[in-house]
């Protein structure tokens, strides 16, 4: 069986998620604390997940090469993932989300007091203080909705597509971390929209928690 080591929030280890619960595998979920070096460095040499280990022993942390290798049958046409608008896309929406979200995701399940401190110690250097963050959030939504109005445009239903691709993996990763955040509403038709991938998908964002 596929184990796939991963946190939560990530974007990236949704995409891997994403990609095996649309494809039907099964796979052995592994959430490591974030403030364990040692596994991923151990795996892979470097501290960066996802990590998924085939049956056979090799190793990948690249989301979208893991995803490219498991579809087989390029059920989500890969061949069409390199696409510059949306890689703008998504570093707008990664800078709005991350800035807004970090704060919050560090008191969910999948964190516990060491992993927080170390989060918020290696976040804090790149995006300063969190209670910074928070007080600018006007900011940051707004950024956000700017964005969002744009992603509505593309949805025809899926990406700039009739059918689902890889390319709604991409762009829903990103956008669903957004749901942690207090009391923001995504429009009516960016919500159905992530919800209709969450059931094509069998996703739960917080499973390992629950089960």
């Amino acid at each position: 069986m596929i184990k796939l080591y991963h946190y939560v929030h990530c974007p990236f280890c949704v995409r891997v998620r994403l990609g095996l619960g649309f494809l039907g595998l099964k796979f052995e979920s592994i959430v490591l604390p974030y403030d364990d070096e040692e596994t991923p460095i151990k795996l892979m040499n470097k501290k960066m997940l996802p990590i998924v280990e085939f049956e056979n022993g090799d190793l990948s942390n690249e989301s979208l090469d893991i995803i490219k290798r498991i579809d087989k049958e390029n059920l989500l046409s890969n061949e069409g993932s390199s696409d510059q608008e949306l890689e703008e896309l998504l570093s707008r929406i990664g800078s709005d989300v991350h800035s807004l979200c970090m704060p919050y995701w560090m008191w969910t399940p999948e964190f516990n007091k060491e992993s927080r401190d170390y989060f918020q110690k290696k976040k804090e250097i790149k995006r300063g203080p969190f209670n910074k963050l928070i007080q600018d959030k006007e900011k940051y939504l707004s950024s956000f909705n700017e964005t969002t109005k744009i992603i509505e445009t593309k949805l025809t239903p899926y990406y700039q597509s009739e059918s689902f691709t890889i390319k709604d993996i991409m762009l829903a990763s990103h956008l669903w971390g957004m749901y942690i955040f207090p009391e923001f509403q995504f429009s009516k038709k960016i919500h159905s929209y992530l919800q209709e991938i969450k059931k094509i998908t069998n996703f739960e964002y917080h499973e390992d928690f629950w089960n």
